[in-house]
């Protein structure tokens, strides 16, 4: 009996991770996740956002935080070799358009770079309406699997994924990766009452 509920639970498991664990089809070079409004690719447009404000593309003002706080963007992506060739580019009212050539770091199995302005300055104005930074991707296809915006301190704000830290075989957040192993344990330790109740 307990392997067959064990056998239930696990495939429970890895279909959720197989849903979590894909990422969009790959737009301009970059794969983006399927399951956070913020952070999307923009047909119109032909842009990969991460976006810290854009009610007309339903990212409303509470969606992230607010913009005076925003100091910083960290980023973490999954690559089969460094990224190289890639841009971000500050998009707001007050900034206008204006790319910045970024360079990643390897970390563990995934790549991580910081994007942030010399000062330190908030990367967006208050006044604002749409608040974004583009990504243009020329390098080797990559994939994001943890953004996190930061404050004057370098502070995780708000945050997708789990920066640094996940596999190169997809997106997995750590809601998603602690949920599963509390299911794996909670449903192991429901099977082992029940054996020994039927013992």
């Amino acid at each position: 009996m307990f392997k067959k509920v064990f056998a239930v639970v696990l495939a429970a498991a890895l279909c959720v991770v197989a849903a979590a664990g894909v990422p969009a089809q790959a737009e301009n070079g970059v794969n983006l996740p399927k399951d956070c409004t913020w952070i999307y690719y923009d047909s119109q447009w032909n842009n990969n956002k991460i976006t810290a404000l854009n009610a007309g593309e339903n990212v409303p003002e509470g969606t992230c935080p607010a913009l005076a706080d925003i100091y910083g963007l960290r980023v973490t992506v999954s690559c089969a070799e460094a990224p190289s060739s890639v841009q971000f580019i500050n998009n707001g009212e007050a900034e206008g358009w204006s790319p910045v050539d970024v360079t990643f770091e390897a970390s563990g199995d995934n790549y991580v770079t910081t994007f942030t302005k010399d000062g330190p300055f908030t990367l967006f104005k208050e006044t604002d309406t749409y608040a974004q930074i583009c990504i243009q991707n020329n390098g080797p296809e990559l994939t994001i699997v943890g953004a996190e915006w930061l404050d004057k301190d370098g502070n995780v704000l708000q945050s997708y994924g789990k920066a640094g830290a996940l596999p190169k075989t997809g997106v997995v957040s750590a809601v998603v990766f602690y949920g599963l192993g509390s299911l794996l344990i909670g449903g192991g330790v429901v099977a082992t009452k029940k054996a020994r109740k039927e013992d």
